[in-house]
């Protein structure tokens, strides 16, 4: 019993650093440097360049029901702009304008599908990469009924687009497969 006060001793040390761990301390604070060379920019800014990697633009299109009926009302066209790896621009909060014009096809002399009538054209706005992707619902609806199809015509024709960037370049796009032209009959 003669080490019972250096037990306690100890005991009362090892307390007293359990207890000081666990009281929360204030950090220090941060001071900018007066000379510090940070760079500001504004959402703006950010946008522009990120806008400006752009290279080239492609578009896709599916049919949408957006109202109440069973019948789909017509076309939603996803246009998007590509960068050197074909991967998409991530802008958000720009608005672009997009010129849509769809053509029926037909074959010339050597079996090449060439444009034979413009059926629509019309112009839409984007905002966000995002209206460039289906998985979201963004995009730009092109209804049925504006779309100047005939009976004769075949169910699918060709989109092309040109997405207008805020610096003036003008990227061109057509769409890889044909898009619906007219209804599907219920």
């Amino acid at each position: 019993m003669k080490f019972a006060p250096l037990i306690y001793l100890v005991a009362f040390f090892v307390l007293l650093l359990l207890v000081s761990a666990c009281t929360p301390m204030e950090p220090s604070a941060a001071t900018p440097s007066n000379d510090a060379r940070v760079s500001e920019t504004s959402e703006q800014q950010k946008q522009t360049e990120i806008l400006a990697t752009a290279t080239h633009a492609a578009v896709d299109a599916s049919t949408k029901n957006w109202d109440a009926t069973a019948a789909d009302d017509g076309l939603v066209v996803y246009p998007k702009l590509k960068d050197t790896n074909d991967e998409t621009v991530k802008f958000e909060g720009v608005p672009l304008t997009v010129d849509m014009e769809i053509w029926t096809t037909k074959r010339d002399d050597n079996f090449n599908e060439v444009k034979d009538r413009m059926i629509y054209s019309g112009s839409g706005t984007i905002t966000s990469w995002k209206d460039g992707n289906f998985l979201y619902n963004g995009g730009i609806k092109v209804p049925y009924t504006d779309i100047k199809a005939i009976a004769s015509d075949s169910d699918y024709g060709q989109l092309y687009v040109k997405i207008h960037t805020p610096d003036a370049q003008v990227f061109e796009a057509k769409s890889l497969t044909g898009v619906r032209i007219k209804p599907e009959p219920v």
